[in-house]
């Protein structure tokens, strides 16, 4: 970790939390040259299909993403901030050419995150198949059967 946990204080704190939403609010490729100021060389970054270690491969694979996706964007609905950790509830809207038609998708997830001066540990949370697996053809009607014969 970069610096010791106890030197967090709630100015740092809080620009630190406002680059990070401010870096995801509209992603692009260009944001990505500020992600060093977010988070440590060796950070852990997970979500429910990936667990990438380390800040280089976490900008690899948010350049994928956002080179396959379009009109990618967050809304931030709610947070909580303890001194190294704080959650963050979003809504996040985009298009995929191979998901329903091209399309916005909107799909909401918590975010975890644990920190010192920057960023160590980010986890992602949102439910898969809202995001993906409904929007394929066929699958999607699958899933969408199974979902209204377990909600009756």
């Amino acid at each position: 970790m970069a610096t010791d946990m106890n030197s967090v204080s709630e100015n740092l704190r809080a620009a630190l939390l406002n680059d990070f939403k401010e870096f995801y609010r509209h992603p692009g490729v260009a944001a990505l040259d500020n992600i060093d100021r977010i988070y440590t060389q060796d950070v852990e970054f997970r979500d429910p299909v990936h667990a990438i270690h380390g800040r280089l491969g976490v900008k690899n694979y948010l350049r994928s993403l956002y080179a396959s996706s379009s009109g990618m964007s967050f809304t931030y609905l709610d947070e909580q901030i303890a001194n190294h950790t704080a959650t963050i509830v979003w809504n996040m809207t985009f298009s995929h050419k191979k998901l329903k038609g091209g399309k916005p998708i909107e799909i909401r997830g918590v975010t975890l995150i644990r920190f010192t001066d920057r960023i160590y540990y980010h986890e992602d949370f949102f439910d898969l198949g809202a995001m993906l697996y409904q929007h394929v053809p066929v699958l999607g009607w699958l899933i969408r059967y199974i979902n209204n014969r377990l909600s009756t």
